[in-house]
């Protein structure tokens, strides 16, 4: 894991505890968006119209 990658895992785990019931839905659903966009951008067109 990279430093980059290990600060936005620290600063996630200390912004959760933070974070109200609702809060926690939305980062959750913006956190899964990202993870959905990202994985289309690096998917070849032929991979994406099999999805």
């Amino acid at each position: 894991m990279s430093d980059k990658e290990k600060k936005i895992m620290q600063t996630c785990g200390a912004l959760v505890p933070q974070l109200t019931d609702l809060e926690k839905e939305k980062f959750l659903s913006f956190t899964e968006g990202m993870a959905f966009l990202s994985s289309r951008m690096t998917s070849t067109p032929e991979q994406q119209r099999q999805k």
